[in-house]
């Protein structure tokens, strides 16, 4: 479960960056700041799609030695092959490789083709909610959870990959050519991402009730843990994004210390949304008792 767990945080955290920093790039960044950050935002995006491409077949290969109970099953084509054609996660895992591959494309071509990456990394991201424990509902219920769980991950993916675009806007605040053009694109995330957040906490609210159907307090199984301590972390990333919206922003003309502590607090955000990742990698492996 320990490998399933780390690769499954690998893709997880790749998928959200490609569509975070390409969202944030394509909706709220200007022409002349969009050019400007580019170049870096490519390198990261071409990265977190190989690696999201690379995670994918690894998952694959890992959920086939889990299913044959045999390790060795993770390298016998005639059994991935069978887990491809045979079940549901190979069918909807078969849609996937092709994003992914699409995607990794799309990113390394030459032009900055955002909209067009924007599309397949949220393509690739809401199809993660064709696996897993909003897969194994069927009916109306069913489908209708693995849309909420689309959405959720789509909002995960645009407030976390977007904190990173957005310490980019930091970065070059500094250069006067583009500290109006980094201002409007930040504010322009800070607004939105209002609305962003509360479709996080309302479909992962959704989410709860359709796996487990019970609160998850007290912490009564492992499950339960870990879906506790996300919670928890989850709400100080919230803490820190109304701290940084409404305390921060509104100093950032007034001197440095306010990009200071923008900066220390938008790291601090990216670091909590890591660790969330990384518990909802593990505790989506487990019974949700």
């Amino acid at each position: 479960m320990t490998a399933l767990a780390l690769c499954r945080f690998a893709h997880f955290m790749a998928t959200m960056m490609a569509f975070g920093v390409s969202a944030y790039l394509w909706l709220y960044a200007p022409d002349m700041l969009r050019h400007a950050l580019s170049p870096p935002a490519r390198r990261l995006v071409a990265a977190s799609s190989l690696i999201a491409l690379l995670t994918a077949v690894v998952w694959l290969a890992l959920e086939a030695a889990s299913m044959a109970d045999d390790w060795s099953a993770a390298t016998d084509p005639g059994v991935v092959a069978a887990v491809l054609t045979d079940t549901s996660f190979g069918r909807a895992w078969i849609a996937r490789l092709g994003l992914a591959t699409a995607l990794v494309v799309a990113a390394f071509a030459r032009r900055d083709d955002w909209p067009m990456i924007v599309i397949l990394s949220a393509l690739l991201l809401a199809s993660l909610a064709l696996v897993g424990h909003a897969a194994m509902q069927a009916g109306v219920e069913g489908v209708l959870h693995r849309a909420n769980h689309a959405v959720h991950l789509l909002t995960a993916g645009a407030w976390l990959g977007g904190l990173v675009p957005f310490l980019f806007c930091l970065a070059v605040y500094a250069d006067y050519t583009l500290r109006r053009d980094a201002l409007t694109a930040m504010m322009s995330f800070s607004f939105f991402g209002q609305f962003v957040v509360a479709a996080l906490v309302l479909t992962g609210i959704v989410n709860i009730a359709l796996v487990s159907g019970h609160a998850p307090f007290p912490p009564a199984t492992p499950y339960r843990e870990l879906l506790d301590a996300k919670i928890v972390l989850a709400a100080g990333m919230i803490v820190l994004a109304v701290f940084n919206r409404f305390v921060v922003a509104p100093r950032l003309a007034t001197g440095k210390r306010a990009l200071a502590v923008l900066r220390a607090t938008s790291l601090l955000e990216v670091g909590l949304g890591t660790i969330v990742v990384a518990l909802v990698s593990v505790f989506a492996l487990l019974d949700p008792a």
